[in-house]
This record gives C-alpha cells, structure tokens and sequence, in this order.
C-alpha cells in the first residue's frame, strides 16, 4: 500500500464516516493543546484521499480538533492510498482502542465497536468452515462448535475462541460480548432506542440484555414508556420473570398483554440514588 507524508489544509478534511462525532472538550483537549504547542505534532494523523480533493480521517480527530483550537490551518497526515473501508475499519478502531478504553466509550461507540467485531467473527468462523472442508479434523469456530460434528465443545475446553480473542481484543469479557452480540441483532430502530436509554442511564446494561431477549413489541411497548414518563423505571426482579423470547421458534408470540409487559415498570422512589430501585408496592 502506498502512503506519503504531506501538509494538508483542515479545511480538506472529512471524518471518518463511523466516528461518533465525539471529540474531546475541557482539561482533556486542552493538555493535547498544550503537549502540540509545546512540542508539536508527535504522531501524523492518518487519512485516506476521497472525491473532490479531499482526505478522509481514519485516526486522529481529536488531533485535528486540537491543532484546529490552536488556531492552525494545516496538519501533518499519513496519506494511505488505496485504503479499503475493511482495511480503513480495521485502522480506525484499533487507533480507538490504544488511546482509550472500551469502558470510556459512549454506548453509541461501544455498539458500533461490536458490530465490527462480530463481523469479523463471522469471517473467521466461515474461514474456518471452508477450511474443515478442505481437510479432516475439527475447527473452531466463533459459537465454540466443532464444524464437522456440529457438537458443542467441552465447557473446560482451553482453545481458545475466535469469540476470546475478540473480546480480548476490547478489553471485556467474553461473556459480555455475547450479551452485546445478543443486544445488535434487535432491528436497527429498536437497537437505536436502547442505546439512547442507555446513554441517558436510564437503564443499565444488564437490564438492555434482558430487553433483547423479549419479544419485539414487548420491547417497543417498554422503550415507548419509558420515553414518555421520565419518573418510570424498570424492575430488574420482574423484568426477569417475562417470557423470553424464543430463538427456536422466534415467530410464536408469548400471550402477554401490554399491562403485563409494562408492569416491570415502577414509579422512582424519592429517596432513590441508584438507576433501578423501584418503590415497592405495599412498603410502609
């Protein structure tokens, strides 16, 4: 891949198309102002060319952000040319991920991160299929299944997983990046809501991963009410006891009713300091 070390005017800048648009604000970009003007630009920021003369940034917004607060017009760039997106994705979160930590994400950022991942996940696991094909033998794959038998691995087994290595990759458990995987196959509306509640800590994480696994309109009647009372919150201890949804048969339709549903809702105490203590009913 060709790259070139160049001057490029800010102006003829675009951020990258899956950056959050978060930047850093307050002490932070100012001790990156302060580390530029003192000993400048330690790292080029690395962009790709686009249409119309202009470069696209893979890493290095918050750079661009400083060196633009300073009052400059120009920065130092590793121009990449012929950059594919896979290749440009791959860049782009691998940058994220050695400045910051999975937990000083934004959910939003957090998702995005994920939906990579199990890309990438998916890729290996039908490598894998492909190559079991070509050969006797097991492989394994993302789900921890043996594809020639199609048999679940020992729970102890020590191989390490595609799944061990992505999680690994950012810094969580794998367990966690299951429930994350779980929480991104909701329709994208859905998703969007959830992820809002939980950038707004009006839910936690655990308590989006159980809304995952309920049925879709059970989930929408919940998201519509908790964006139209504010003073609502969930149970956790009821919301766990609502039929799950089941994968097996995913278009059969539990008989709840939207009362039932929305009973896992309960108004916040007065006294409340955490996201999920309801008040109980029939307390003294």
């Amino acid at each position: 891949m060709d790259s070139k070390l160049m001057e490029i005017r800010l102006e003829d800048l675009i951020p990258f198309k899956c950056h959050s648009g978060k930047t850093y604000e307050g002490e932070r970009l100012q001790q990156m102002m302060d580390s530029i003007k003192s000993t400048g630009l330690l790292y080029p920021i690395i962009v790709r060319p686009i249409d119309n003369e202009k470069y696209e940034i893979i890493c290095g917004h918050n750079r661009v952000k400083a060196v633009s607060s300073l009052g400059y017009d120009t920065i130092r760039a590793d121009v990449r040319y012929g950059l594919s997106d896979e290749e440009a994705l791959a860049l782009f979160y691998d940058s994220n991920l050695n400045q910051q930590s999975f937990s000083d994400w934004s959910y939003l950022q957090k998702f995005d991160a994920v939906k990579y991942i199990d890309t990438l996940i998916r890729q290996f696991s039908r490598q894998g299929e492909r190559n079991d094909l070509k050969k006797e033998g097991t492989v394994e794959t993302a789900d921890t299944t043996c594809v020639q038998t199609r048999h679940k691995l020992p729970e102890n087994s020590r191989r390490v997983t595609i799944r061990d290595k992505m999680s690994r990759r950012l810094g969580i458990s794998t367990a966690t990046l299951s429930k994350y995987r779980r929480i991104i196959k909701l329709p994208d509306n859905i998703l969007k809501s959830i992820i809002h509640l939980l950038d707004e800590k009006r839910i936690t994480f655990e308590a989006a991963y159980i809304i995952s696994n309920l049925q879709n309109d059970h989930i929408i009647w919940l998201i519509k009410e908790l964006e139209q009372y504010p003073d609502k919150i969930l149970d956790l201890k009821r919301l766990r006891k609502l039929p799950q949804r089941n994968e097996e048969r995913p278009g059969v339709i539990l008989p709840l009713s939207k009362r039932q549903v929305l009973d896992v809702l309960a108004p916040r105490s007065a006294d409340h300091t955490g996201m999920i203590t309801p008040v109980r009913r029939g307390r003294r």
